[in-house]
């Protein structure tokens, strides 16, 4: 295929990923914010993700998407997208602005996810609350069952927004290369399907049926001879 052709057939692919990333990393922006609790960022995240699949199935109206079932596969890794946009987004806040301080655990609440799961209200040194909360404690592992727990009153170093707008978060969390890592990682996943998704389907080839040939058989002669003998009777 020349570098022409294939940016035709791709031209839908593109408006596909456009639509998906703006939508996924909005969607990752908002989730990371402290203006929604971590335990129910799902919800909303889950909504955008829903409107990230009708906003790129709206690009081919009036007619379906080509490749409907590629486009699922590259909306089922734009949810990878959301992820890695919410890391990116708090990553570079807290790399940007953010403070290295020893806080102290002020309030301790178990989230409404499945298992448990921890959360941590913080003050600051001079006894000033922290925006937001602590989803992690020191030490504690994904998944592992046997995770520490703080306490009120225990004291633990993070790095936090002095603007409030991201949750303080453990410094070792907080990793500029592993977060564009993943993004680009999920971004390029995206961008494969999409390309893929985006391709014209080729058109089936009509078959033509061959013409019927004049009819040749001793009962097309004989009807011949006859047509001519009753012209020859009428003429006589």
């Amino acid at each position: 295929m020349s570098i022409r052709g294939f940016r035709l057939a791709n031209q839908l692919g593109t408006e596909y990923l456009v639509a998906l990333t703006i939508v996924s990393a909005l969607a990752g922006a908002l989730v990371a914010t402290t203006w929604i609790r971590a335990d129910i960022a799902a919800i909303p995240g889950t909504a955008l993700w829903c409107l990230a699949l009708i906003a790129a199935g709206l690009l081919t109206t009036p007619e379906e998407p080509p490749r409907m079932g590629l486009l699922s596969l590259a909306w089922l890794f734009s949810a990878l997208l959301i992820f890695a946009s919410a890391m990116a987004f708090y990553t570079a806040v807290l790399e940007t602005r953010g403070e290295r301080i020893e806080a102290t655990v002020t309030q301790v609440r178990e989230g409404t996810e499945d298992g448990r799961h921890l959360y941590y209200r913080l003050a600051d040194p001079e006894g000033t609350p922290i925006a937001g909360e602590l989803g992690m404690w020191p030490g504690a592992e994904i998944g592992a069952s046997d995770n520490p727990e703080g306490q009120v009153g225990a004291r633990v170093t993070v790095i936090r927004d002095p603007e409030g707008l991201v949750d303080p978060r453990l410094p070792a969390d907080v990793n500029a290369g592993s977060a564009a890592f993943i993004w680009l990682l999920a971004f390029t996943m995206t961008a494969v399907a999409c390309m893929f998704a985006g391709r014209p389907v080729a058109a089936k080839p009509r078959v033509r049926r061959p013409r019927q040939p004049r009819e040749t058989s001793e009962t097309g002669r004989r009807r011949a001879r006859r047509r001519r003998r009753k012209r020859r009777l009428r003429r006589s």
